[in-house]
């Protein structure tokens, strides 16, 4: 082992902390008998020689030596090392599209060429994994099938030994990972994918049958990635459905004897040892990991089973049907586990698809009724997102509130899960949060959204507010705490109580050293209340007047608003649409619309706009076309205005279609869009982000409802 090791000028090469004289110890650690040796010396090859996925000249010179440990037999710890090695590879990365650390062009050429080695040497070498695919080791039986699809360059030979493998492997894993690279070959290679995809077909209905959930889960999900668009078999959503359950029931007897075997399961799920035979873990970071990792699937049944499910969930992408089918067997659940994950996939799911949404938003809302308040949290903060299709859950919701707090009303009320669902009852507009709320605002945190839920609530729940958010606005000092200030002045407004003037006149009367942005805040509530606001009609045509440029469009809303002073607002306007930042001409074009006909003096200056299309575009072009059609009323200039704007950017949407459906049978040159639209499957600000993401659906139920609405008028 290790032929040639002492022949390479380590000390000459380098890695992430200095020279690489240290190399050999790690190499020589990889192969140690003693598993926390194993597992710091391969932190340490992550850590410097590899560190942030980074090559140096030291990283080429390993990998005949990390082949080598490789294809010795017996030795424990491969199946990482074979991890390391793929992402040593780089899996085809393109360095032009990477941050490089230099400007100079030599030495981004040197970093190019390593890149360049690290996948040919990896690559010629690769043959290694076809002889250690039988290996006796079962989890380096794990890593090699990805491994093959990756670095082999002949796919033909790679699915030939895959599917021989099929046929006479019994590990579980194994199975899995060999049926996720048979997926994955037909994924990266076009032409394969019919034989991929026929491998995987057999496998639902051979395999290794009832006793074997993980092969047909795995291969249902291959199957979905390898023909996106084409047809799944006919029980698609039941194999996986009955995948999942029997991997339920099986679970605690997979893991007795996974413990028995030292399989990978025991160690994730934290029942046997730790790493690869570490007890208690070494001062690494890979350790951390993967204690992390075992703490996460430690509490869940099959943890393997609710990640493949993860990914069907991708792989199915837009067949709603299915992927809702899904969601609401994983979230009737009784493994605590599993619902945690299918709550996480509801908030994807449902903000960014359109489909048979109802029972899942219902089964999300019956979350609220366990006893682990951490479930209760989790759901409640999806369902806060989720308010403009929430109705199914707001029962549950409801009931949950009128429980009471687990804890007397506290600053970080919101980080509870009574807070938690407190604020999603809140976020529907339901009057039944307002007692609630009443008690959490006298002294607690005062959210961001408060206003928006407010502004949703019948005017008679929404005044009952008034006095609390009144009184803490009273007590503080105008210029001091910003933030509190603004969510609290656009919560008062949002309530409508003429009372509200007050707090946001005193602001404007208050000496010169209070905060541009706090002025802004006062200013915009009193815009909000309108009428009642006459009394700072006098500060306010200060501010439209005197005031900086970005507070006077401010002030000439709120001007019209509690005035009606068009006379005196439309120049402020016509300053405000020659602002160079795109958000000033936004600001004045959203009061523009606001005016409607009572700012048709400024058509010629919004025609000027749309005739620079090329700086007007983006949202800029959405809230032109709206303000041009409420001030000049003219379908015929209106119609290829909005038509430009909903091209060009999707969040323009939901206001062009209000303007098309208002229209009405005028707009109807806009119908093909709008079916069109209608008929997707993704909402319409779906940007196929993945993880923690979220849309704003309410923003896609409101564009729904448009385009219903013109269809309708167009008797289309």
């Amino acid at each position: 082992m290790f032929t040639g090791i002492d022949d390479v000028d380590w000390a000459s090469m380098g890695h992430a902390y200095g020279n690489a004289s240290d190399v050999p110890e790690l190499l020589r650690g990889l192969a140690s008998a003693d598993a926390a040796e194993r597992e710091i010396a391969l932190d340490g090859m992550y850590g410097a020689v590899h560190h942030q996925g980074d090559v140096y000249d030291c990283t080429v010179a390993c990998v005949p030596f990390l082949f080598e440990l490789v294809a010795t037999a017996g030795l424990p710890g491969r199946g990482e090392i074979v991890e390391l090695l793929r992402s040593i590879d780089g899996d085809g990365r393109d360095p032009e599209e990477m941050d490089f650390w230099s400007d100079d062009e030599d030495e981004y050429t040197d970093w190019a060429e390593l890149l360049a080695r690290a996948e040919s040497d990896t690559r010629a070498r690769s043959g290694v994994l076809l002889d250690v695919l039988a290996d006796p080791d079962a989890r380096l039986r794990r890593a090699v099938p990805g491994a093959l699809v990756q670095l082999h360059g002949n796919p033909e030979e790679v699915l030939t030994v895959l599917r021989r493998r099929l046929a006479v492997e019994r590990d579980a894993g194994a199975l899995r990972a060999l049926a996720a690279a048979v997926g994955e070959l037909g994924v990266r290679y076009e032409e394969f994918a019919g034989a991929s995809g026929a491998v995987l077909a057999a496998l639902l209905n051979d395999g290794d049958g009832p006793d074997d959930p993980g092969l047909r889960l795995s291969a249902l999900v291959q199957l979905a990635r390898c023909s996106p668009s084409g047809p799944l078999p006919e029980r698609a959503v039941g194999i996986a459905l009955d995948a999942m359950r029997e991997a339920r029931e099986g679970a605690e007897a997979d893991v007795e004897r996974d413990v028995e075997e030292g399989s990978e399961d025991a160690v994730d799920a934290g029942k046997g040892a730790e790493g690869d035979g570490v007890r208690g873990g070494t001062p690494t970071l890979i350790s951390y990991l993967r204690r992390l990792r075992a703490s996460r699937r430690g509490s869940v049944k099959a943890p393997w089973a609710t990640e493949l499910l993860g990914e069907l969930h991708r792989a199915l992408d837009d067949r709603v049907a299915e992927r809702f089918s899904l969601l609401e067997d994983q979230l009737r659940s009784p493994d605590w586990g599993q619902r945690r994950e299918a709550i996480d996939m509801a908030g994807l799911l449902l903000t960014g698809w359109r489909g048979p949404h109802e029972e899942s938003v219902r089964l999300l809302g019956e979350q609220l009724r366990e006893t682990d308040h951490r479930i209760v949290r989790w759901a409640a903060g999806e369902l806060e997102g989720l308010y403009a299709i929430g109705g199914p859950a707001a029962d549950a919701l409801a009931a949950r509130v009128a429980s009471g707090p687990e804890f007397l009303p506290q600053a970080r009320w919101r980080e509870t899960s009574y807070g938690a669902a407190l604020c999603a009852l809140a976020a529907q507009g339901d009057a039944r949060a307002v007692p609630a709320l009443g008690d959490v605002l006298r002294f607690g945190e005062v959210p961001e959204d408060l206003g928006d839920w407010i502004g949703r609530m019948d005017p008679a729940a929404a005044a009952a507010l008034a006095p609390v958010l009144l009184g803490r606005l009273s007590r503080i000092v105008p210029g001091t705490q910003p933030r509190r200030t603004e969510h609290l002045l656009k919560a008062a407004a949002a309530t409508g109580v003429a009372e509200a003037v007050g707090p946001a006149l005193r602001i404007l009367r208050a000496p010169a050293d209070v905060t541009r942005p706090v002025l802004r805040d006062a200013v915009r509530a009193l815009a909000e209340l309108g009428e009642p606001a006459r009394e700072a009609l006098p500060e306010l045509r200060r501010l439209a007047r005197d005031g900086e440029t970005h507070l006077r469009v401010h002030a000439a809303a709120a001007l019209w608003s509690a005035g009606g002073e068009t006379e005196a607002v439309l120049p402020v306007l016509s300053l405000g649409l020659t602002a160079d930042h795109w958000s000033g001409r936004i600001d004045a074009l959203r009061v523009i619309a606001r005016m409607g006909t009572e700012a048709a003096g400024l058509l010629p200056e919004l025609r000027g706009l749309v005739a620079s299309p090329e700086e007007n575009g983006g949202w800029v072009a959405g809230a032109l076309a709206t303000a041009l059609w409420e001030a000049g009323r003219d379908e015929e200039e209106s119609l290829p205005v909005l038509l430009r704007a909903w091209s060009a950017h999707v969040d323009n949407r939901p206001d062009v279609a209000g303007v098309w459906a208002r229209m009405g049978p005028a707009a109807r040159s806009a119908v093909p869009l709008v079916r069109e639209e209608l008929a997707a499957t993704r909402r319409h600000n779906n940007t196929g982000g993945t993880g923690r993401i979220r849309y704003r659906c309410a923003d896609d139920e409101l564009l729904l409802g448009h385009g219903r609405a013109l269809l309708e008028a167009c008797h289309d």
